[in-house]
């Protein structure tokens, strides 16, 4: 279930309260990711209260239509994703972010608190600011120079949770959202750091989970069976198959560096005490496939081979990797609007690999360097956040104002 909220006109007499001042004075991009910064919204706990504070300032700029997409999580955690609206019609231009956060532990070597944002030497600090709440502000304070009477097209700003665990709340987005379904034939900007450079693609992802069962008793017995030993013949297919994939003409895609991607194997059988068999050795498989490969047949030789020895096979995440052709029109726009020559792809995933599933026009572009993301004083550069305001505004009024392809 989603929630539409259509806000209404500002009343005319009434005193204005903060946020209604808003509509007349545009949010400025570092005030308003000092703001988003200060809300932990790490993504094993909630992330509502960051979301609503996100939906307000959108309301205040101009959105009259927003939707909630609630859920609770497998722990029991309430998340909200929302999709906002400006204008009518559908398709149009999409920017797209989410507001959960990797964990900020201070005892890590954090200089100052990760959650009350500060800025030095031009930089502007704290969990999120460039992963990715700084973007998203950028993409916020670029709307706000618009009017819903001045869009020929829409303009739609996704906020999710959840990226950094397998993009559940895009998920949510994709397969219950009916803002999404509209905006699904136009236009995708994932605002993601790439230091405003244009990337056409990125790999996809998948997570396979094989476990073997065993018997416990003590060691000294002989009455215990290892689920150890049951799982080493896979593991050594597992091996084999990695090869294959690391090697294999059929699992390369040379517009990505690097132009393979492995199998990552993992083992855990969770014993209590080495004096105990094993009674449940698990493996996990995660791979992350590039346009092209045939991600399928992969499953299908993983599962034969857990068949085989007797073993239970889980594909527990599946996420489509982005692909938007270099000759896209939208790729030509983002390079004109950039002043970039060449679109590039990146290694990483995002929200994208959910969305593809329904809108085919997507490029990540965002301020901020992603080599910033989840490390101890994060930061985003101010220019980069200016620039990202720019671009931002620039694309939105070649998309939803002159209706340009």
């Amino acid at each position: 279930m989603s929630i539409l909220i259509l806000l209404p006109p500002t009343p005319h007499k009434r005193k204005q309260t903060t946020m209604q001042h808003r509509r007349r004075k545009k949010p400025r991009v570092e005030t308003l990711t000092r703001e988003l910064v200060s809300y932990p919204s790490e993504s094993q706990t909630s992330n509502v209260e960051v979301t609503r504070y996100a939906s307000q300032v959108l309301g205040a700029v101009g959105f009259d239509e927003i939707e909630e997409i609630p859920y609770t999580d497998a722990a029991g955690v309430h998340k909200l994703s929302i999709v906002a609206k400006m204008g009518k019609g559908s398709g149009g231009l999409s920017l797209m972010s989410h507001d959960d956060v990797v964990p900020a532990n201070p005892d890590d070597g954090w200089t100052q608190n990760p959650y009350k944002p500060w800025v030095a030497a031009g930089k502007l600090y704290g969990r999120g600011a460039a992963d990715m709440k700084g973007p998203l502000a950028a993409s916020i304070c670029a709307a706000a120079h618009f009017r819903p009477n001045q869009l020929e097209k829409p303009l739609y700003i996704m906020v999710t949770a959840d990226e950094e665990v397998q993009g559940v709340g895009a998920q949510h987005v994709t397969a219950r959202s009916r803002l999404f379904a509209e905006a699904s034939s136009g236009y995708g900007i994932i605002c993601e750091p790439t230091r405003l450079r244009v990337v056409h693609a990125h790999k996809g992802s998948l997570a396979m989970r094989v476990t073997s069962q065993g018997k416990a008793a003590h060691t000294s017995s002989l009455k215990g069976v290892n689920a150890n030993m049951k799982m080493i013949p896979f593991l050594n297919e597992m091996a084999k198959l990695n090869k294959q994939v690391l090697t294999a003409q059929r699992f390369r895609n040379d517009e990505f560096k690097p132009p393979h991607s492995e199998l990552s194997i993992g083992i855990n059988d969770h014993n209590r005490a080495t004096n105990i068999s094993p009674a449940q050795s698990i493996c996990t498989l995660n791979y992350r496939p590039m346009p092209g490969v045939d991600v399928d047949g992969l499953i299908d030789k993983a599962r034969k081979c857990a068949k085989k020895y007797g073993l239970r096979f889980e594909v527990k995440h599946r996420g489509q990797p982005l692909y938007t052709p270099r000759t896209d029109p939208l790729v030509h726009t983002a390079l004109k609007l950039t002043g970039k020559r060449k679109a590039g792809t990146v290694a990483y995933g995002t929200d994208g690999m959910a969305y593809a599933e329904k809108m085919k026009q997507m490029v990540v572009i965002g301020p901020g360097d992603i080599a910033q993301a989840h490390t101890v004083d994060e930061w985003i550069e101010l220019d980069q956040l200016h620039k990202g305001v720019d671009l931002y505004t620039r694309l939105i009024d070649h998309v939803c104002v002159q209706g340009l392809n």
